[in-house]
């Protein structure tokens, strides 16, 4: 869809010719031989006209909203699924007069070490996934390795995945302790 509309309404942008000058001139930028505010202008200009062109033909593109089982907490209107900068979303579908958003959380079926509660998946500001309990603030556990279901049978704390050359294994998060549970070797079989 954008293809076609860059092709249909901004020929010249996406036309190879147009992206060759550009970079021959901008070769002159980084050599010395030519100001980069001259080339803008040169540039700028019928490009502006172009978006005013292509603003005036172009239909708005609506894409519909996908509607969630999960009911605002403020109005009671189902929410929707929406994008923003750090991914997938719930909003009220009733904004702006309701601004009710909610993270989607991933519950992993994993008992939080300090309280018990759920262990759910979260992002950092970053875009790093770690795990941290579904209580928080009241509980502090946070991991940035997935927490395993089973306990150390060494001594009984939490074992997280870790992945290494030799594919993924489970490590206890005692450093006293450091027991690792590497996958069985499949036996092969005779008839192989």
């Amino acid at each position: 869809m954008v293809t076609q509309l860059m092709k249909e309404n901004f020929q010249d942008i996406v036309d190879v010719k147009f992206t060759a000058d550009m970079e021959t001139k901008l070769d002159k930028v980084k050599d010395g031989e030519q100001e980069w505010t001259d080339i803008i202008r040169g540039f700028y200009g019928p490009f502006e006209e172009t978006v005013e062109k292509a603003s005036e033909n172009i239909e708005k593109v609506v894409i519909a909203d996908e509607v969630s089982d999960i009911p605002c907490d403020q109005c009671g209107a189902m929410m929707v699924y929406k994008m923003g900068r750090y991914g997938k979303f719930l909003a009220c579908p009733n904004f702006p007069a309701c601004r009710n958003t909610k993270a989607i959380v991933e519950k992993i079926d994993v008992p939080c070490p300090q309280c018990g509660a759920t262990l759910i998946k979260r992002k950092s500001k970053r875009g790093k996934v770690f795990y941290g309990c579904e209580r928080y603030p009241e509980c502090s556990f946070v991991s940035w390795d997935r927490p395993a279901k089973e306990k150390c049978p060494n001594c009984g704390s939490l074992m997280v995945y870790k992945m290494g050359q030799n594919g993924g294994y489970t490590v206890c998060t005692n450093k006293e302790c450091g027991h690792v549970v590497r996958p069985q070797k499949k036996e092969k079989d005779e008839n192989e």
